[in-house]
């Protein structure tokens, strides 16, 4: 079997496991292969100290933007053919990813490099079509089950809402209502996002909350803008964005029809952006506590005030 035809059955098997699990389109970013994603394939032949075979071979995949899948194969046989690796356990292959890097065999791809799902490690000299099939079945199902079940557990067990634990600070969750517009956005990029800043809030980490209200604030203004997309038929308010918006080109997109806010307003959501960039160290706790405050009540404010009008707003069909 050659490379591409290697690699093209690999992933129509791996997408084929991913369509098992009937994942909603807007989530398939838990799976590293999908959407278009490219990848470099990589199998290496090292040393093996198991009775029945002295060669086995390490696969793993790596992202990549060349829009190209590609398969790399490396002879490390002789390399590894040394005490200190074939002491690790065949059932380590992380470990055995870990030696090779850590002796710079590699070919420069790094630890975090490595799409952990991807690993997959065999003994089988592959000689026939069958064994290549076997492969192929066997890999793609590890690989896309162990992307699947690692991203559930952690949907299963979302991040928290906290109550702010002291009683003069409780009041933001009480008068804001963050639980219900975190319901009512249904975003789970934004709620994760959101009570990260919460957590820091808690913890009285002035600098990260800030810094976190502040994207949050970018994030909201995005969905809001989405919002309108959807219904607008003419000229969209995402157009102009730039392919990485600062507050700067959210701001730009909320000037332009159909929200068109005011200077006054325009001044005040700016100022918070400019309040979020204020926060630091060497600010007095109680400076930094009030800004994140502010912060907060902006971003309470943003959802108020713009959040309802881009779900009700129709275009002028005219």
């Amino acid at each position: 079997m050659n490379k591409s035809s290697f690699i093209n059955k690999l992933h129509e098997k791996y997408l084929k496991r991913v369509s098992f699990y009937r994942v909603p389109e807007e989530e398939l970013t838990r799976f590293s292969w999908s959407e278009g994603k490219t990848v470099n394939i990589y199998a290496i032949k090292v040393s093996s100290d198991n009775d029945l075979y002295h060669v086995c071979t390490l696969y793993f995949a790596v992202k990549n933007s060349d829009k190209t899948n590609k398969l790399i194969q490396l002879d490390l046989v002789s390399s590894t053919s040394n005490p200190e690796f074939l002491k690790i356990s065949d059932g380590c292959p992380d470990d055995k990813l870990s030696w090779l890097h850590n002796h710079n065999l590699l070919n420069k791809v790094t630890d975090p490099d490595i799409i952990k799902g991807s690993i997959h490690f065999g003994y089988e000299e592959i000689e026939d079509e069958d064994q290549w099939k076997y492969l192929i079945i066997n890999w793609s199902k590890n690989w896309a089950d162990s992307e699947y079940y690692a991203t559930q557990s952690a949907e299963e067990k979302p991040t928290l809402i906290h109550s702010f634990p002291k009683t003069n600070q409780k009041f933001f969750i009480d008068r804001c209502h963050f639980d219900d517009m975190l319901k009512a956005l249904h975003d789970s990029q934004f709620t994760d996002e959101f009570n990260q800043c919460l957590c820091a809030y808690e913890n009285e980490q002035w600098f990260l909350c800030a810094t976190g209200l502040g994207s949050c604030m970018e994030h909201l203004m995005l969905i809001i803008l989405k919002n309108y997309d959807k219904r607008e038929k003419g000229d969209s308010l995402l157009k102009g964005l730039p392919k990485n918006p600062t507050a700067k080109d959210y701001l730009k997109a909320f000037k332009k029809d159909p929200i068109k806010i005011e200077e006054r307003e325009e001044k005040r959501i700016e100022s918070l952006f400019l309040l979020r960039n204020s926060v630091d160290h060497h600010n007095t706790g109680i400076t930094q506590k009030n800004s994140c405050d502010l912060l907060l009540t902006g971003i309470a404010d943003i959802y108020n005030d713009y959040y309802p009008r881009s779900l009700s707003w129709k275009p002028d069909k005219s």
